[in-house]
């Protein structure tokens, strides 16, 4: 089979409107041999144009947003959540706060801007928030709410004279339905420099309407909820925005790239003015030979030539000019569901306008929605097989081989008679525990966060088996690449695996690498036994406890199935639960002489416990309910399975007997990656177990049932 070979990187450092669309052209076309990131300190991108009506109440926050780990899963780039703090161009190396560094050949810089308030002095304690980038307003406007509504005087100070200034204080009036005050203080309202009179006009009428008063005058200093002006005068408010101008990021400021009015300088062809190989574009680049005020409009008409300049780049080719208009149209909120519309010296006002202006934003929005068929059929992303071209195999432990091949196996062969967390190993009346476990990189994923959850996945069979870890070796498969590539791969395996072995205190004793067309990791694990009584038995009335919920299995395999139904918020939960320990979880169990305890993995849930039932001549009587679940979303549950979730089923199926009539019941056959703790405590320890769980995990621990007397079902629904 013919592999990829990466030989060139890009990477892409914020996800602005620009470099979005360089994501968007590479879901239609990827280009071969290029390797791209994606840097971005959010998880979405939020679209600066349909933040007002966010901020008014006529758009959710999905509605506005681009999910950029969904955009980087078709485009095949990896995306890494994390923020830049310095770029070194001599040596084409960029620098993260979390993550190992990157190297690239073709950078593409699409940040934003910060608010420029270098010339305000900002006492500790002040109340503010800073507009730019424009996430930062979305991500604290429940901040906004809570002061507002805690406030008696209930008045915001905006410091800006800008259109967004306005368009802003607009969306607040209409947000708090008129309940507030605002001010705008700015010494020029630069506003009135981009829009023709009439348009200006009207807007300060609006503004008058809605009594927002405009105070012409600099901030000094601020302090706490007080501005001091420059004329003499001091204002008051609950809380200040900061929408005065823009500056750049401290770490582009200190980059060394060539400069154009304290902005990064770039050619029509938008890369800069010192390097050819970095792109840069939106509120962080002025054109040479061009001036205009910084808007979001720039940015979303450059990404379609930026887009093609990259790629034209890497062939050596002639590059495409970039053409900024002197003058654009401008659609601003006003009034709830209204809007300004202004073009050269046309102007007008109204409802109609705010459909027109809704009509143009989302059809942006639009473009990013992968479940269009016309867009998905141009890109083949989609792993084959035999049975189904469009099914993607599932990854981590939703590929294991099923488990009645494997138990016949290793009786066959008189291996292992039972399946077991990890081996316990007698040398010279010396006892160690061995483990041994591999799984693929998910598509897109962090390969940093891939080494964290690889690490935590193979240290939960030697928690089960109740010992801490000690050594490990290690095999890193990373992809066939030139070195850079390489060497990105294999720094970010084995520093988020460094990150949790320091944890440990474990000692990376060995290791093995190579290039491959799937990468992967396999760790083997050595530890010290801690409580050498763990066994797979339990008794009547012990109660059984999960360290954390369910539900990885399915999550994953709707996020390789590109699912409308998992959203940004839910990506997240599932990264927080493939990165959660165990090891508070094992160490609180192992003080309530805990002495049946396995993890769940890759057979399910009921497989685990099926086997517990077994060993110990008893039945399990367990609670199903959502609590059981990282996503409550049962519709997810019920219709994405993991491609090893039919070969759990049909194991349980044959060995257990069980009710299956229950809306629940497909989390029993889930496999888990870095899946929760099954620990059976004692019921007369039930209030200092769950009192000592939430102390550590500030969540108690999920009561998933108790043992009883044998019955003709090995699992009873409660």
């Amino acid at each position: 089979m013919q592999q990829t070979y990466f030989s060139k990187q890009l990477v892409l450092i914020g996800g602005g409107h620009a470099n979005v669309q360089v994501l968007r052209k590479l879901c239609m076309n990827q280009y071969k041999g290029l390797h791209v990131i994606l840097i971005n300190d959010n998880y979405s991108s939020i679209y600066s144009g349909m933040t007002p009506g966010y901020i008014q109440g006529s758009y959710s926050l999905s509605d506005i947003s681009i999910d950029l780990q969904r955009l980087c899963f078709n485009a095949g780039a990896t995306f890494i959540n994390d923020q830049v703090y310095k770029l070194d161009k001599k040596n084409k190396t960029i620098y993260l706060k979390s993550h190992p560094t990157l190297f690239y050949d073709i950078l593409s810089i699409n940040t934003g801007s910060v608010s420029n308030i270098q010339s305000i002095k900002i006492n500790n304690g002040t109340n503010y928030i800073s507009v730019k980038p424009i996430s930062n307003l979305v991500k604290n406007l429940n901040k906004i709410d809570s002061v507002i509504k805690k406030s008696s005087q209930k008045k915001i100070n905006i410091v800006g004279g800008g259109i967004a200034a306005f368009e802003i204080s607009f969306a607040l009036h209409n947000r708090y339905e008129g309940n507030i005050s605002v001010n705008i203080v700015s010494n020029t309202l630069l506003a009135e420099k981009n829009l023709n009179k009439s348009s200006y006009k009207t807007l300060l009428k609006i503004a008058k309407i809605k009594k927002i008063k405009i105070i012409t005058a600099n901030v000094l200093s601020a302090s706490k909820s007080m501005l001091k002006l420059s004329n003499n005068h001091s204002l008051d408010g609950d809380i200040t925005l900061f929408a005065s101008g823009a500056s750049l990021p401290e770490w582009l400021k200190k980059s060394n790239l060539k400069l154009i009015d304290e902005f990064i300088g770039v050619n029509h062809f938008l890369q800069t003015l010192s390097e050819k190989n970095i792109f840069v574009t939106g509120d962080a680049a002025n054109i040479q030979g061009f001036r205009r005020s910084k808007s979001g409009v720039m940015a979303v008409r450059q990404g379609e030539i930026l887009s093609e300049n990259i790629l034209l780049y890497l062939e050596n080719r002639s590059l495409k000019n970039f053409k900024p208009q002197n003058n654009w149209l401008y659609l601003i909120g006003t009034f709830k569901n209204s809007a300004l519309f202004n073009y050269y010296g046309l102007c007008f006002e109204g409802k109609l306008l705010w459909n027109l202006k809704k009509y143009i934003d989302q059809n942006f929005i639009k473009k990013f929605s992968f479940l269009d068929k016309t867009l998905m059929n141009k890109k083949k992303y989609l792993i084959k097989d035999s049975k189904d071209e469009k099914e993607m195999f599932c990854q981590g432990c939703g590929s294991k081989v099923s488990k009645k091949s494997l138990v016949n196996y290793l009786k066959k062969n008189n291996i292992n008679k039972e399946l077991t967390d990890s081996t316990l190993i007698n040398i010279n009346q010396k006892y160690i525990l061995q483990t041994i476990d591999h799984i693929k990189l998910f598509q897109s994923f962090d390969p940093y966060d891939f080494g964290i959850i690889s690490y935590l996945h193979s240290q939960n069979d030697i928690l089960a088996s109740g010992g801490s870890v000690k050594s490990l070796s290690i095999s890193v498969g990373v992809p066939f690449s030139e070195e850079k590539i390489e060497k990105f791969y294999l720094e970010s395996f084995m520093e988020g695996i460094k990150s949790e072995a320091l944890k440990d205190k474990s000692i990376i004793a060995a290791g093995h690498s190579y290039q491959t067309g799937e990468p992967s990791i396999t760790i083997t694990m050595n530890g010290k036994v801690n409580y050498k009584s763990i066994k797979s038995s339990a008794k009547k009335n012990d109660l059984i406890y999960l360290s954390k919920p369910l539900g990885t299995g399915y999550l994953l395999s709707a996020y390789f199935k590109n699912s409308p139904l998992i959203d940004i918020q839910d990506f997240k939960l599932l990264t927080r639960y493939l990165k959660k320990s165990n090891k508070n979880a094992a160490e609180i169990a192992l003080k309530f002489k805990c002495k049946t305890m396995t993890d769940i993995s890759g057979f399910g849930l009921a497989s685990h416990l099926g086997d517990i039932c077994e060993s110990s001549n008893l039945s399990a009587e367990i609670i199903l309910n959502d609590k059981l679940l990282i996503n409550k979303k049962l519709k997810l549950l019920n219709t994405y399975k993991s491609t090893g979730f039919e070969n759990n089923y049909i194991a349980a199926s044959e060995k257990l007997k069980m009710k299956k009539n229950h809306s629940l019941i497909n989390i029993l056959f889930d496999p888990q990656t870095n899946g929760p703790l099954l620990m059976v405590i004692n019921e007369k320890d039930k209030d200092f177990f769950e009192k000592d769980f939430y102390k550590s995990y500030k969540v108690a621990p999920i009561l998933l049932g108790k043992f009883t007397k044998k019955k003709e079902e090995l699992i009873i629904f409660n």
